[in-house]
């Protein structure tokens, strides 16, 4: 029985990679090893790659030992921005900057050219389908309703769009940061009053979808999981002591769903959808590495043992792949 070989990007400590690789090593006696980008600077031998014919490029894992790139059937891509924590020492920002870029360079060369296995999800198609502007358009085109919606830093703009929704608008950070949660927010006089604010940045403007049936998704390839949340916040994240089951998605949904994910080119994404007073799914957001595991906890749907074993089927594909591909 062929034993697929697995590997998590991810930061340190990471509990949603820790808690897969368990249970893939656990029930699917698979080869998981968790590599920790943000540790490629302290790690005994670090890394290398070379030109010299056999060379054999591998990285240090979490557990000590070297994972060989060229035999990995599957990447999940989990995490990646993060900063080394060693060299936090250096009292140069300058210098800092050189050793984050640096590792996060060579590693993910060494990834493109050694690596022909399945990623979950590509690099490109993970950063392309961060950006929400890219999403409400392949959500439309899927099929999803989709909130009028506005990004702008245009003040005259932004009142005009707002003066013909009238008070039921929203605004959203177009892009977040790893440091700060930023909550949906009711737009208010006082947001519209301020010219140089409006001007810093562009913000996403969209329509109030009114209701207090939130839905999240779990999306592996076409197989969806998903919970119902009942909160009447305009963002449910604030608190989670409220009502939150799993649900069945009629089989439109799941398709549309599976749409999204194909047109965005990625293997896996959480969604967030909103019920309208007439009962439709109204397309929010995705996040393509989205957490899952408070879900779980909070309703005691196994997702972990979802997402490990389409993680090991991704894997088992990546084992019969064609050599030669164009690396990369």
């Amino acid at each position: 029985m062929t034993r697929p070989s697995i590997a998590v990007l991810t930061f340190t400590d990471d509990l949603h990679a820790l808690v897969v690789q368990a249970h893939l090593r656990r029930n699917r006696g698979a080869l998981c090893e968790v590599v920790e980008v943000d540790s490629m600077a302290d790690r005994p031998d670090g890394l290398s790659w070379s030109t010299e014919p056999g060379f054999g490029t591998s990285v240090p894992t979490r557990d000590g030992g070297r994972l060989d790139l060229a035999g990995c059937d599957a990447i999940w891509f989990r995490r990646w921005n993060h900063p080394q924590r060693a060299g936090r020492e250096l009292t140069e920002e300058a210098h800092r900057e050189v050793v984050d870029a640096s590792c996060a360079s060579t590693l993910m060369g060494a990834l493109r050219n050694e690596f022909d296995g399945r990623w979950v999800s590509h690099p490109d198609a993970t950063r392309r389908a961060e950006n929400k502007l890219i999403q409400l358009r392949a959500a439309a085109d899927a099929g999803f309703v989709v909130p009028r919606t506005l990004v702008s830093q245009d003040p005259a703009e932004i009142r005009r769009f707002c003066s013909v929704l009238g008070a039921q608008v929203i605004l959203k950070a177009v892009r977040g940061t790893p440091s700060s949660q930023l909550y949906t927010l009711p737009v208010t006089p006082d947001h519209l009053a301020d010219d140089d604010a409006l001007r810093l940045c562009p913000t996403i403007f969209q329509e109030y979808v009114p209701g207090t049936r939130h839905l999240r998704v779990l999306c592996c390839g076409t197989t969806s999981y998903a919970v119902a949340i009942d909160s009447p916040d305009l963002d449910w994240r604030r608190n989670l002591d409220v009502p939150i089951e799993p649900v069945s998605l009629d089989p439109v949904i799941q398709q549309a769903l599976a749409r999204v994910l194909e047109l965005l080119d990625l293997r896996m994404g959480v969604v967030d959808l909103k019920l309208d007073p007439d009962g439709r799914p109204v397309w929010l957001e995705l996040n393509p590495q989205g957490q899952f595991l408070f879900v779980q906890g909070l309703t005691g749907l196994d997702l972990t043992a979802g997402f490990g074993d389409f993680l090991c089927e991704e894997a088992l594909s990546g084992a019969v792949r064609a050599r030669g591909r164009t690396p990369g």
